[in-house]
């Protein structure tokens, strides 16, 4: 009962965190002073890709997980004998057309993108192993012309979604079309992806899931982004993490993980910052390497140990997996 009340107080403090990668950002010397507000009506081209739209909690609603995860914390020490979980993944790939030779996203890829999964979650490309697997539940090409372009939120998703998600709370649903900023934001561009909580699933199951850019998967056309990485990044928001620069330098509450140092601004870009410190005043070093943040493909290597832990927490108290 406890965590179903939790879920309903949660849900309507989400927020939107949406940031601008330029592609003509080419300075990797520098910190570039990224806002996660959409630019200006009129300053926008078709060329800026917005790395995540995947919806923040505010700090209130981040300190009662906070609350939640010290209590829980004892219980859920990191362990390497913690117990694995292996998670069926379902690609649902909305074409231009049924024609097999028009598919924008070959099964082929999809093969490679679950390696590419159980690669950074079993740490074997840097940082802490997890105890989370995936396999391929199925890929299902779709031809319908109303999804082939949705925004968050959007009448379109919720149908999608409705129609075409399978399996239970440990499936993984993941939906692959092309997603730009909803037309109330009045900015042009691309999302890369965006993906749900596990706290949010007890009252929206039909939601749960991974939404993905189809330019994003192995082997496409995105520079900086078309190694199989954003589906990394945002398989660990479905996991549970917040991105690492949640509540920037001076908020008490950030993404509630003690070993990601503080980050003042996301770093979205095709360049991987190496010493870069936004948040002077606080130990550390950003962590540009992290897969919860905003450096480019290459650059994003791992999780840390608290992260490992905080995934943990998340997927036994809301997901029900030891």
């Amino acid at each position: 009962m406890r965590q179903a009340l939790l879920t309903i107080t949660l849900a309507p403090l989400l927020l939107v965190g949406c940031v601008k990668d330029s592609s003509d950002s080419n300075d990797s010397s520098s910190p570039q002073n990224n806002s996660p507000a959409p630019q200006s009506p009129g300053t926008s081209t078709k060329k800026d890709l917005f790395v995540c739209d995947t919806r923040d909690l505010d700090s209130n609603s981040r300190r009662q997980i906070a609350n939640l995860f010290a209590e829980k914390k004892s219980a859920l020490e990191y362990s390497t004998k913690a117990q694995s979980a292996s998670f069926p993944v379902y690609f649902h790939v909305i074409g231009r057309d049924s024609s097999e030779q028009n598919r924008e996203v070959p099964d082929e890829a999809l093969v490679e993108q679950i390696d590419v999964l159980n690669r950074a979650y079993s740490g074997k490309i840097g940082g802490e192993a997890t105890p989370y697997r995936f396999t391929m539940g199925g890929i299902n090409h779709v031809n319908k012309p109303q999804w082939r372009t949705i925004s968050p939120g959007s009448t379109e998703e919720k149908e999608m979604k409705k129609s075409l998600r399978v399996g239970d709370i440990k499936t993984l649903n993941v939906y692959i079309t092309d997603i730009v900023p909803p037309s109330s934001q009045n900015v042009k561009g691309k999302i890369l992806g965006f993906a749900t909580f596990p706290f949010t699933y007890r009252m929206q199951p039909t939601m749960d899931g991974v939404v993905l850019n189809y330019r994003v998967v192995p082997g496409s056309d995105v520079p900086n982004y078309n190694t199989g990485h954003v589906l990394v990044h945002e398989t660990g928001h479905w996991l549970g993490l917040f991105h690492t620069f949640t509540g920037g330098c001076e908020s008490p509450i950030n993404d509630l993980i003690n070993d990601t140092p503080r980050e003042a601004v996301p770093t979205p870009g095709n360049y991987c910052p190496a010493k870069r410190d936004s948040c002077p005043e606080a130990p550390g070093l950003d962590p540009i390497h992290n897969h919860m943040g905003y450096t480019n493909d290459g650059c994003r290597t791992e999780f840390t140990q608290g992260q490992v832990a905080f995934m943990r927490f998340n997927m036994l108290l809301f997901r029900g997996i030891q």
